[in-house]
């Protein structure tokens, strides 16, 4: 017959195992986001953006008049102001989730800067665009 402390230690031993296993786990893409796993299209340039404590890395990104873009968010820091990304010249809003990748798909079409920030409008980036 076991005894109680054996019974407990059996248990615990169970749990921690558990534990183990499922922060082993791949995480799921439930998140929202487009974790991109396959490549942009043809002739679209991707661009992982960081979004960390220190803000957008690269925050100036340089671009060609008619290129097109996807620009992969991915918040590596906890806290609301960087939790969502604005580009307010194109009406676009997205969620960051935390460690997931967000890809959001840029068109270059005029000269210029296309800016873009953070939920609060705290910390901002932009897409440099040049030539005719």
């Amino acid at each position: 017959m076991k005894t109680l402390s054996s019974l407990l230690r059996t248990s615990l031993l169970t749990l921690a195992l558990a534990a183990l296993a499922a922060s082993c786990s791949k995480p799921s893409d439930a998140g929202g986001g487009n974790a991109g796993k396959d490549a942009p299209a043809a002739g679209t340039r991707r661009v992982d953006v960081a979004v960390t404590a220190e803000g957008y890395t690269p925050s100036t990104i340089e671009a060609k008049k008619g290129e097109s873009l996807v620009l992969r968010f991915t918040r590596t820091v906890k806290g609301e102001c960087l939790a969502k990304v604005v580009f307010p010249d194109q009406k676009i809003e997205k969620d960051l989730p935390l460690n997931t990748p967000v890809e959001i798909a840029i068109k270059a079409d005029k000269a210029g800067k296309i800016p873009f920030q953070c939920g609060m409008n705290m910390v901002r980036g932009s897409i440099n665009v040049t030539g005719s």
